[in-house]
């Protein structure tokens, strides 16, 4: 990225065209929040920009696990964000028809109250029924949360999870409340 100087790739209609493009820099949350900031981009032009579906407040991801889905037939997404609730300790999910998004609402699946939990990462393989249970794991530690006391026999350990897809809590709409 250069700041002002980052080149923009526009189609015949004006509109902000995404492409894979060797020796270019990849863009990221933060990268289109600093070209948003430039007036580069608008934020409807935004391939992941993430906000929570309840409150529409902004999502800082710190690490994110992408994987299709077949009962859903969509992507979707695992993140941790940074800064939230806990340090880093918010976990989220979010669905897009493309692995490139756009990535725009999301809902808050675990929250480690004054712990950290980074790093998530789904299981595919262990999907069941096509994809309407799936797993993530990630790493819990008191590490990074400010806490004294560890989790007895858990402290620096990997915590899977399990998330059935058909829950009506997971609904995301496509737009905003």
């Amino acid at each position: 990225m250069n700041g002002a100087e980052t080149p923009i790739l526009w189609d015949e209609e004006g509109q902000l065209r995404w492409t894979w493009r060797k020796e270019t820099d990849p863009v990221g949350q933060a990268e289109e929040w600093e070209l948003m900031e430039l007036g580069l981009m608008q934020p409807e032009e935004c391939r992941f920009q993430l906000r929570d579906i309840e409150t529409g407040d902004s999502i800082q991801l710190h690490r994110a696990s992408f994987h299709y889905n077949a009962y859903l037939n969509r992507w979707v997404m695992i993140g941790c964000e940074i800064y939230g609730r806990s340090f880093l300790g918010e976990v989220w999910f979010a669905e897009a028809d493309s692995p490139a998004g756009p990535w725009q609402q999301a809902r808050r699946i675990v929250t480690h109250d004054k712990y950290s939990f980074y790093n998530p990462t789904q299981h595919p393989f262990f999907d069941q029924e096509d994809g309407r249970f799936i797993y993530f794991e990630g790493t819990y530690t008191k590490m990074f949360s400010g806490r004294e006391q560890g989790t007895p026999r858990y402290e620096y350990n990997q915590i899977m999870y399990r998330l059935d897809l058909r829950d009506p809590r997971l609904r995301i709409e496509n737009e905003l409340k």
